[in-house]
Protein backbone atom coordinates (compact mmCIF):
# COMPACT_ATOMS: atom_id res chain seq x y z
CA UNK A 1 0.00 0.00 0.00
CA UNK A 2 1.47 3.45 -1.13
CA UNK A 3 1.67 6.26 1.74
CA UNK A 4 2.48 9.64 0.75
CA UNK A 5 2.85 13.16 2.26
CA UNK A 6 0.94 15.83 0.01
CA UNK A 7 2.68 19.31 0.03
CA UNK A 8 0.15 21.65 -0.76
CA UNK A 9 1.06 25.53 -1.68
CA UNK A 10 -2.54 26.82 -1.09
CA UNK A 11 -3.68 27.86 1.61
CA UNK A 12 -7.34 27.13 1.12
CA UNK A 13 -8.97 25.04 -1.21
CA UNK A 14 -12.99 23.90 -0.99
CA UNK A 15 -14.86 22.45 -3.91
CA UNK A 16 -17.20 19.57 -4.68
CA UNK A 17 -15.75 16.33 -5.12
CA UNK A 18 -17.80 12.94 -7.45
CA UNK A 19 -16.97 9.93 -6.09
CA UNK A 20 -13.77 10.60 -4.14
CA UNK A 21 -11.30 8.29 -3.85
CA UNK A 22 -7.64 8.75 -2.07
CA UNK A 23 -5.27 6.29 -0.70
CA UNK A 24 -3.34 6.85 2.41
CA UNK A 25 -1.82 10.58 2.55
CA UNK A 26 -1.15 13.12 5.57
CA UNK A 27 -0.12 16.98 4.92
CA UNK A 28 0.48 20.14 7.49
CA UNK A 29 -2.91 21.09 6.67
CA UNK A 30 -6.17 20.46 8.46
CA UNK A 31 -9.03 18.68 5.92
CA UNK A 32 -12.76 18.39 6.23
CA UNK A 33 -15.34 16.20 4.70
CA UNK A 34 -19.09 16.68 4.59
CA UNK A 35 -20.84 14.11 2.45
CA UNK A 36 -23.85 15.21 0.23
CA UNK A 37 -25.00 12.75 -1.50
CA UNK A 38 -24.00 9.02 -1.51
CA UNK A 39 -21.71 7.10 0.75
CA UNK A 40 -18.07 7.85 1.48
CA UNK A 41 -15.49 5.50 3.71
CA UNK A 42 -12.89 7.63 5.55
CA UNK A 43 -10.02 5.86 7.39
CA UNK A 44 -8.27 8.10 9.91
CA UNK A 45 -5.50 6.82 11.62
CA UNK A 46 -6.71 2.99 11.23
CA UNK A 47 -9.85 3.31 12.02
CA UNK A 48 -12.78 3.76 9.19
CA UNK A 49 -15.82 4.89 9.23
CA UNK A 50 -18.61 5.11 6.42
CA UNK A 51 -20.08 8.39 6.30
CA UNK A 52 -23.41 9.10 4.93
CA UNK A 53 -25.07 12.68 4.01
CA UNK A 54 -25.41 14.93 6.82
CA UNK A 55 -22.17 13.49 8.09
CA UNK A 56 -18.65 14.40 7.75
CA UNK A 57 -15.27 14.59 9.09
CA UNK A 58 -12.52 16.86 10.44
CA UNK A 59 -8.92 16.07 9.70
CA UNK A 60 -6.27 17.65 11.35
CA UNK A 61 -2.82 18.40 10.39
CA UNK A 62 -0.12 15.47 10.13
CA UNK A 63 -3.06 12.48 10.51
CA UNK A 64 -2.97 9.55 8.46
CA UNK A 65 -6.16 9.68 6.09
CA UNK A 66 -7.50 7.91 3.08
CA UNK A 67 -11.12 8.30 1.73
CA UNK A 68 -12.59 5.62 -0.89
CA UNK A 69 -16.34 5.55 -2.61
CA UNK A 70 -18.18 2.34 -3.47
CA UNK A 71 -20.74 3.31 -6.20
CA UNK A 72 -21.16 7.18 -6.24
CA UNK A 73 -20.75 10.16 -4.05
CA UNK A 74 -20.86 13.64 -3.67
CA UNK A 75 -18.36 15.64 -0.79
CA UNK A 76 -18.03 19.47 0.05
CA UNK A 77 -14.05 18.58 0.47
CA UNK A 78 -12.34 21.53 2.18
CA UNK A 79 -8.67 22.02 3.09
CA UNK A 80 -6.82 24.86 4.83
CA UNK A 81 -3.73 25.67 6.70
CA UNK A 82 -4.27 25.47 10.60
CA UNK A 83 -3.47 29.04 11.08
CA UNK A 84 -6.01 30.07 8.68
CA UNK A 85 -8.97 30.02 11.04
CA UNK A 86 -6.68 32.05 13.98
CA UNK A 87 -9.27 31.00 17.11
CA UNK A 88 -8.05 27.54 16.48
CA UNK A 89 -4.27 27.15 15.21
CA UNK A 90 -3.82 26.06 18.65
CA UNK A 91 -5.61 23.22 18.69
CA UNK A 92 -4.30 21.89 15.19
CA UNK A 93 -0.68 22.37 16.04
CA UNK A 94 -1.07 20.79 19.48
CA UNK A 95 -3.72 18.04 20.01
CA UNK A 96 -5.51 15.71 18.13
CA UNK A 97 -9.39 14.14 18.40
CA UNK A 98 -10.34 10.90 19.81
CA UNK A 99 -13.02 10.93 16.77
CA UNK A 100 -12.85 13.05 13.94
CA UNK A 101 -16.10 12.35 12.75
CA UNK A 102 -19.42 14.43 12.95
CA UNK A 103 -23.15 14.63 11.99
CA UNK A 104 -24.71 17.59 11.24
CA UNK A 105 -28.14 17.16 12.67
CA UNK A 106 -26.15 16.51 15.80
CA UNK A 107 -24.66 20.58 15.89
CA UNK A 108 -26.99 23.09 15.70
CA UNK A 109 -28.59 25.71 13.14
CA UNK A 110 -25.19 27.92 12.84
CA UNK A 111 -23.03 24.63 11.73
CA UNK A 112 -26.02 24.53 9.05
CA UNK A 113 -25.76 27.97 7.95
CA UNK A 114 -21.85 28.00 7.93
CA UNK A 115 -22.26 24.54 5.55
CA UNK A 116 -24.58 26.18 3.27
CA UNK A 117 -22.33 28.87 3.08
CA UNK A 118 -19.39 27.01 1.88
CA UNK A 119 -21.45 25.17 -0.48
CA UNK A 120 -22.91 28.72 -2.29
CA UNK A 121 -19.21 30.00 -2.25
CA UNK A 122 -17.88 26.70 -4.83
CA UNK A 123 -20.15 27.87 -7.18
CA UNK A 124 -18.35 31.11 -7.68
CA UNK A 125 -15.04 30.12 -8.83
CA UNK A 126 -14.19 26.85 -10.62
CA UNK A 127 -12.14 23.94 -8.69
CA UNK A 128 -8.41 24.07 -10.45
CA UNK A 129 -8.56 27.96 -9.87
CA UNK A 130 -6.91 29.99 -6.83
CA UNK A 131 -9.77 31.31 -4.35
CA UNK A 132 -10.25 34.24 -5.52
CA UNK A 133 -9.08 37.01 -2.88
CA UNK A 134 -12.65 38.62 -2.40
CA UNK A 135 -13.98 35.22 -1.46
CA UNK A 136 -11.27 33.96 1.22
CA UNK A 137 -12.40 36.40 4.17
CA UNK A 138 -16.27 34.91 3.37
CA UNK A 139 -14.58 31.75 3.58
CA UNK A 140 -12.45 32.41 6.32
CA UNK A 141 -16.07 33.72 8.30
CA UNK A 142 -18.15 30.58 7.53
CA UNK A 143 -15.35 27.90 8.06
CA UNK A 144 -14.67 29.76 11.66
CA UNK A 145 -18.08 29.63 12.46
CA UNK A 146 -18.56 26.00 11.30
CA UNK A 147 -15.22 24.72 13.33
CA UNK A 148 -16.74 26.81 16.68
CA UNK A 149 -19.60 24.11 16.48
CA UNK A 150 -17.65 21.10 15.39
CA UNK A 151 -15.37 21.55 18.57
CA UNK A 152 -17.19 21.86 20.96
CA UNK A 153 -18.11 18.26 20.12
CA UNK A 154 -14.50 17.32 19.97
CA UNK A 155 -12.25 15.51 22.78
CA UNK A 156 -9.09 17.03 22.08
CA UNK A 157 -5.96 14.98 23.25
CA UNK A 158 -2.77 17.11 23.54
CA UNK A 159 0.02 15.92 21.53
CA UNK A 160 3.46 14.76 23.23
CA UNK A 161 5.75 17.29 23.59
CA UNK A 162 8.42 15.68 22.09
CA UNK A 163 6.78 15.09 19.06
CA UNK A 164 7.90 16.83 16.27
CA UNK A 165 5.58 17.85 13.83
CA UNK A 166 8.46 19.87 11.58
CA UNK A 167 10.65 17.18 11.54
CA UNK A 168 7.74 14.77 10.00
CA UNK A 169 6.77 17.24 7.33
CA UNK A 170 10.85 17.54 6.81
CA UNK A 171 11.51 13.92 6.53
CA UNK A 172 8.80 13.13 4.59
CA UNK A 173 9.17 15.69 1.93
CA UNK A 174 13.15 14.74 1.68
CA UNK A 175 11.50 11.41 1.27
CA UNK A 176 9.40 12.73 -1.78
CA UNK A 177 12.44 13.96 -3.48
CA UNK A 178 15.44 11.65 -2.99
CA UNK A 179 13.36 8.57 -2.65
CA UNK A 180 15.51 6.71 -5.69
CA UNK A 181 18.36 7.40 -3.78
CA UNK A 182 20.70 4.70 -1.81
CA UNK A 183 18.94 5.25 1.48
CA UNK A 184 18.72 4.11 5.06
CA UNK A 185 17.81 4.82 8.71
CA UNK A 186 21.36 5.83 9.56
CA UNK A 187 22.15 8.31 6.11
CA UNK A 188 18.90 10.12 7.49
CA UNK A 189 19.93 10.49 11.08
CA UNK A 190 23.19 11.96 10.28
CA UNK A 191 20.98 13.63 7.47
CA UNK A 192 18.65 15.14 10.42
CA UNK A 193 20.51 14.83 13.39
CA UNK A 194 17.79 12.28 15.36
CA UNK A 195 18.30 8.97 16.34
CA UNK A 196 17.59 5.89 14.35
CA UNK A 197 14.79 5.39 17.14
CA UNK A 198 13.39 8.77 16.72
CA UNK A 199 12.61 7.90 12.63
CA UNK A 200 11.94 4.17 13.12
CA UNK A 201 8.83 5.87 15.43
CA UNK A 202 7.67 8.31 13.10
CA UNK A 203 7.26 5.40 10.71
CA UNK A 204 5.20 3.17 12.77
CA UNK A 205 3.29 5.37 14.84
CA UNK A 206 2.53 7.88 12.37
CA UNK A 207 2.28 6.01 8.94
CA UNK A 208 1.88 2.75 10.26
CA UNK A 209 4.52 0.93 8.42
CA UNK A 210 8.17 0.74 8.31
CA UNK A 211 10.91 2.86 6.66
CA UNK A 212 11.61 0.22 4.01
CA UNK A 213 7.92 -0.87 3.26
CA UNK A 214 7.37 3.18 2.81
CA UNK A 215 10.58 3.88 0.64
CA UNK A 216 9.77 0.47 -1.40
CA UNK A 217 6.19 1.54 -2.05
CA UNK A 218 7.35 5.07 -3.50
CA UNK A 219 9.71 3.33 -5.89
CA UNK A 220 7.08 0.33 -6.75
CA UNK A 221 4.35 3.38 -7.64
CA UNK A 222 7.05 5.25 -9.81
CA UNK A 223 8.35 2.36 -11.54
CA UNK A 224 4.79 1.47 -12.62
CA UNK A 225 4.55 4.56 -13.82
CA UNK A 226 7.56 4.23 -16.04
CA UNK A 227 6.11 0.88 -17.05
CA UNK A 228 2.70 2.51 -18.41
CA UNK A 229 4.31 5.96 -19.92
CA UNK A 230 7.91 4.97 -21.59
CA UNK A 231 9.99 2.55 -23.00
CA UNK A 232 12.88 2.54 -20.59
CA UNK A 233 13.59 -1.12 -20.15
CA UNK A 234 12.29 -3.35 -17.11
CA UNK A 235 16.23 -3.46 -15.90
CA UNK A 236 17.20 0.26 -16.26
CA UNK A 237 13.46 1.53 -14.70
CA UNK A 238 14.84 -0.77 -11.40
CA UNK A 239 17.74 1.05 -11.89
CA UNK A 240 16.05 4.38 -11.88
CA UNK A 241 13.56 3.47 -9.67
CA UNK A 242 15.88 3.53 -6.99
CA UNK A 243 16.55 -0.90 -6.76
CA UNK A 244 19.65 -2.16 -6.14
CA UNK A 245 18.98 -5.05 -8.46
CA UNK A 246 16.48 -6.54 -10.78
CA UNK A 247 16.07 -9.31 -8.91
CA UNK A 248 14.78 -7.36 -5.58
CA UNK A 249 12.92 -5.12 -8.05
CA UNK A 250 11.12 -8.26 -9.68
CA UNK A 251 10.41 -9.83 -6.12
CA UNK A 252 8.72 -6.28 -5.04
CA UNK A 253 6.80 -5.63 -8.06
CA UNK A 254 5.51 -9.19 -7.89
CA UNK A 255 4.87 -8.79 -4.50
CA UNK A 256 2.68 -5.53 -4.48
CA UNK A 257 1.57 -6.10 -8.18
CA UNK A 258 0.71 -9.78 -8.36
CA UNK A 259 2.46 -9.97 -11.69
CA UNK A 260 5.54 -9.29 -13.58
CA UNK A 261 6.96 -5.79 -15.05
CA UNK A 262 7.00 -7.40 -18.40
CA UNK A 263 3.31 -8.80 -18.24
CA UNK A 264 2.63 -5.33 -16.13
CA UNK A 265 3.55 -3.41 -18.91
CA UNK A 266 2.12 -5.66 -22.04
CA UNK A 267 -1.56 -5.68 -20.12
CA UNK A 268 -1.77 -2.33 -20.42
CA UNK A 269 -1.39 -2.26 -24.21
CA UNK A 270 -4.40 -4.79 -25.19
Amino acid sequence: MSIFYQDRAEHLQFYLSDNNICTPHLHKQAELFYVLEGHLSVTVDGKERILSPGEGALIFPNQLHSTDTDGTSRILLCIFDSDFCHSYARYFRHTHPENNFFVLDKTDVHSKIALMGLLRLTRDFERKAPVPPDILPCAEGYLTLLLSRLFAQLSLTDLPESEDLELEQRLLIYLDGHFTENLSLDILSRKFGVSRFTLSRIFSEKLHTTFPNYVNAKRLAYAADLLRSGNLSVTQIALDAGFGSSRSFFREFQKEYRTTPAKYRSSLTH
